[in-house]
């Protein structure tokens, strides 16, 4: 485990193939049992060590089985990791530390679930968000293009998102805010480990991660 000191805070979003809303939120197995997924991270702040990670983002590809949240010993995950070429390779070596789970933190509980990391590749990340949070979009290169736009319905205030606080199932760990999403977008190629799938579910969430939270 490393020791150095680090800290990213950013924004996140999913793409998945369950039903929406996303069971995950609510610490539940997937919808047929089997996710399909795309994860997006995007680092507005952030350093590790002396590294500056400011700008910077992830992408996750990849299926699970199961429930990842109550120690199920039949669920599994494979994963591939995007990580965004524009950094550094000091950057991408600091990216991948955190990301793996090795450098603690969030991020090594959330790593504690992988089963299986198949690739890591570098390509350009773009990331967009509407401040007021009625759309989130990334692409990776030609391979990767996925987004929401604001979950709303006949009774929902249209100046208001469709939020959850205290979700028991939150990827991005404890304390932030879901806002849920319906898919807009949901073409993701590189692993070639899971089967093409149409999203159902999409939620964005603000993360704030160091070494010991």
């Amino acid at each position: 485990m490393s020791e150095t000191n680090w800290h990213l805070k950013g924004e996140w979003f999913d793409v998945c193939s369950c039903s929406l809303p996303c069971p995950c939120t609510f610490a539940q197995a997937p919808t047929d049992g089997c996710c399909r997924f795309t994860l997006v991270w995007q680092i507005h702040e952030g350093h590790f060590g002396g590294v500056r990670l400011d700008g910077l983002g992830v992408v996750a590809l990849g299926e699970f089985t199961g429930n990842m949240w109550v120690n199920d010993p039949d669920a599994t995950m494979t994963a591939m990791f995007y990580i965004d070429a524009k950094g550094t390779q000091e950057q991408r070596d600091a990216l991948e530390e955190i990301f793996r789970g090795n450098a603690g933190g969030w991020p090594g509980t959330f790593g504690s679930l992988i089963t299986e990391v198949r690739d890591v590749r570098y390509a350009p990340i773009h990331f967009d968000a509407a401040a007021d949070l009625a759309h989130w979009r990334a692409t990776v290169s030609d391979k990767v293009s996925v987004g929401a736009k604001a979950l709303t319905g006949p009774t929902s205030d249209p100046g208001r998102r469709v939020q959850l606080i205290n979700a028991p199932g939150a990827e991005v760990g404890p304390g932030q805010v879901a806002t849920w999403g319906v898919v807009s977008e949901d073409h993701a190629e590189g692993f070639d480990f899971s089967a093409e799938y149409r999203g159902g579910s999409s939620k964005h969430f603000p993360f704030d991660w160091r070494p010991d939270a």
